[in-house]
């Protein structure tokens, strides 16, 4: 049995999320835009030439266009994701999600209430309310690539660069801090 260190509630407020979602995309999908970009826009360069030096080659003046339109494509999905997501996370501001650290992972989840409905008043009578449901736990072990980023006001956690978990710092103790800090170090 995982002896638990130390477990927090939480919510994550909407500019926090901004913020975390805009540092997650400058460390992880910005370089690969870039490089992407740079690719076009050096063919596009080549068939430019192309085209200066034979006017005539309508191939050359077409695929110009394609590699700036696929350099442009490539910067607006990006930030096209970010605008969806962050349209779904301000929906969702209200959420309440629990860490739990043991000796060997973190275990996260989101945190549901127990929905307040007439059909169950005589159970509820019984047996007293319903605690809060949790739903959606997900461990991240550390010996299995776990990577955790620390920023300033929040630490993001994640196994694999499509998936992240955002901690917020605050009502977490200076001491739980430093324990999640050496956790992380190991």
């Amino acid at each position: 049995m995982e002896q638990k260190i130390f477990e927090k509630e939480y919510s994550i407020p909407y500019e926090l999320f901004e913020k975390a979602f805009t540092q997650w995309q400058k460390k992880f999908v910005y370089p690969k835009t870039y490089t992407i970009s740079i690719l076009f826009l050096a063919v596009a360069v080549v068939y430019i030439i192309s085209a200066v030096r034979d006017t005539s080659s309508i191939m050359a003046y077409v695929m110009t266009a394609l590699c700036l339109a696929l350099s442009a494509v490539n910067w607006y999905n990006p930030k096209k994701i970010k605008r969806s997501l962050l349209e779904a996370v301000k929906s969702m501001s209200d959420e309440l999600y629990r860490m739990v650290l043991y000796d060997t992972f973190i275990e996260i989840s989101t945190v549901i209430p127990a929905e307040n409905s007439d059909e169950n008043t005589a159970e509820k009578e019984i047996f007293g309310d319903d605690p809060p449901e949790t739903i959606e736990s997900t461990k991240l072990y550390f010996n299995n690539g776990l990577k955790i980023l620390e920023y300033d006001e929040y630490f993001i956690a994640y196994q694999v660069k499509e998936s992240f978990y955002i901690i917020p710092k605050s009502g977490f103790s200076d001491g739980e801090l430093e324990i999640f800090r050496k956790k992380n170090a190991l």
